[in-house]
């Protein structure tokens, strides 16, 4: 599938997320090279616009505070957004028993509200483009990871009322089983046969190998009509914990729109409470060689415990 055109990148500080806010351009972040945008043209020396690319088509932003973050609205064009929603809609059915179906979200964590449902290859066909190899790579290049064809992915779904998260980085060790596998097969966790976040085997023969998460991509979708008050926004903080001097920002949970950062040992973030409306959302986390994050982070990666 062809992935929809963007304009540039566009830099903001703000406190709060405002998707409809236009700041001025400052060029393209990084390699000039985004989610659905493709390489510059070279003759083009006057833009960093290509060509014929409409103005309401998706917008990207680089935020510098309170950590190095992305944001984007319109992502997909109107037939790819309700192609997702449709996909995510038949599976929250089947979570509310108003189906049939083999899969559905369920609670897996006890500290944590969101019902959860981890991606397989199935699932990852269905929610295209965003978990196809064009579409990772292009989010690896544009933050200047190198790909690496190891990805995790999962729909998550809050029920109103959930209550609000734990503040936490991503940066942890995860785990694929690689028995049999060709490295360079775009791979997602085969959840029987390891354990995603210690290594443990489950099978006999599973032969573990351990990455480090490079990257978070949160995608919201299916959240009609969101309205300050219903709660739902993803809080973004300068520490582990929230004072009246931590800085602070909450991304608003806009249909069709994403947030965008690297996984770091300052990246915390967190779920804020939906006192009103279900907050529904696709996570994707991109993964990295174990050397290239120590060499980067050192110890400030979250091993979780030791293998077992």
């Amino acid at each position: 599938m062809k992935l929809f055109q963007s304009r540039d990148v566009k830099k903001k500080s703000e406190k709060q997320f405002m998707p409809n806010q236009l700041d001025q351009p400052i060029g393209v972040v990084g390699p000039k090279f985004a989610p659905g945008v493709r390489p510059q043209i070279k003759h083009i020396k006057t833009s960093t616009n290509l060509r014929g690319h409409p103005p309401e088509v998706c917008q990207w932003w680089e935020y510098t505070m309170p950590f190095r973050h992305f944001g984007a609205t319109n992502v997909f064009d109107e037939a790819t957004y309700k192609e997702l929603c449709h996909q995510f809609s038949l599976i929250l059915d089947v979570t509310n028993g108003e189906r049939e179906g083999e899969y559905k979200l369920t609670k897996v964590n006890k500290n944590y509200d969101a019902l959860m449902l981890g991606l397989n290859d199935t699932l990852a066909t269905a929610f295209a483009p965003i978990f196809t190899e064009e579409w990772l790579r292009s989010l690896a290049q544009f933050m200047n990871l190198e790909f690496l064809p190891r990805i995790e992915g999962a729909l998550h779904s809050s029920p109103p009322n959930s209550n609000t998260g734990w503040i936490h980085t991503d940066l942890c060790s995860a785990w694929f089983d690689e028995k049999g596998t060709d490295k360079e097969k775009l791979m997602l966790p085969s959840r029987g046969r390891c354990n995603y976040f210690t290594g443990r085997a489950n099978k006999p023969d599973a032969e573990p190998a351990e990455y480090v998460r490079a990257a978070t991509m949160i995608f919201y979708l299916c959240n009609d009509d969101w309205k300050p008050g219903d709660g739902g926004e993803t809080g973004l903080y300068g520490a582990h914990r929230e004072t009246k001097y931590t800085d602070k920002k909450l991304v608003t949970p806009i249909n069709n729109s994403l947030l965008l950062f690297e996984c770091s040992p300052h990246s915390y973030h967190r779920f804020i409470t939906n006192p009103k409306k279900t907050r529904n959302s696709i996570i994707l986390w991109l993964h990295s060689k174990v050397e290239n994050a120590e060499a980067r982070w050192g110890n400030g990666i979250n091993r979780r415990q030791h293998r077992q």
